[in-house]
């Protein structure tokens, strides 16, 4: 068992949502996991770095018809480390307090899902673009699609403005959800929860300040273990932190 690669479990089934661009990872323990810790983790948008204006047509093309794009990413700087990535290299330090894990063991155990299903231009006029609303709403329906399908408990968005969209997707897609709460504000950031209620699974949401500039992993630590005790808890008992002195 290759913990460097996604598990393939449940590729016929993601191969049948419409929508979906990029495959989903999942560990290959995770099909295996409790059905009260199932933890998915979201990320917002990928993004296209063109040298030149007349690549970027050819570049969109690519990364649409590369369906394992995430996976990569998730293989290549999650599990092996081989390039930097401050959102993602910050995300061990909000769950763990530190970046000296067992990524095998997390990454095994978890899954991993790019929420807007098409590529961002990382210098459109000079700036990141941004998904437009039709981006968030259509992206809440492929989402319920692949919680349909994995069923997690818990989700954990790396950013809140994907929050701003779900109860009116929710309620445009007709699925039942628990509304969006805005719970505790964190630096200048105010944290959101929600949920969604499906057929055999209801699924907690959580969603914080992008993993950026001018996050505070510590003080989002602390938000996590004060009002989702109930995950971190189970999260810290699996012991994916390496403890070097023991």
């Amino acid at each position: 068992m290759n913990f460097s690669e996604s598990s393939t479990h449940f590729d016929t089934g993601f191969r049948e949502i419409q929508g979906l661009t990029w495959l989903p990872w999942a560990g290959h323990l995770f099909p295996e996991r409790p059905a009260h810790k199932r933890l998915l983790i979201v990320g917002e948008s990928h993004y296209v770095r063109p040298q030149s204006p007349d690549q970027l047509e050819s570049i969109l093309r690519q990364y649409l018809e590369y369906p394992q794009y995430t996976r990569d990413i998730v293989s290549e700087c999650l599990v092996n480390a081989e390039w930097p990535n401050r959102t993602l290299d910050t995300l061990p330090k909000v769950l763990f307090r530190t970046t000296d894990i067992d990524r095998e063991r997390l990454w095994g155990d978890t899954a991993f899902y790019n929420f807007i299903q098409r590529p961002m231009h990382y210098n459109q006029e000079g700036q990141p673009e941004r998904p437009t609303g039709d981006d968030f709403v259509s992206a809440w329906r492929v989402f319920a699609e692949v919680v349909r399908l994995i069923q997690p408990s818990h989700c954990l968005f790396i950013g809140v403005e994907a929050a701003n969209s779900f109860n009116y997707s929710m309620t445009t897609h007709g699925l039942p959800f628990v509304p969006v709460a805005w719970t505790e504000q964190v630096g200048r950031t105010y944290a959101r929860t929600a949920r969604l209620d499906l057929p055999g699974t209801s699924t907690e949401l959580f969603f914080i300040q992008h993993l950026g500039k001018f996050f505070s992993w510590s003080r989002w630590h602390d938000y996590l273990n004060t009002q989702h005790a109930d995950f971190m808890n189970w999260l810290a008992a699996e012991s994916y932190p390496i403890n070097r002195n023991g």
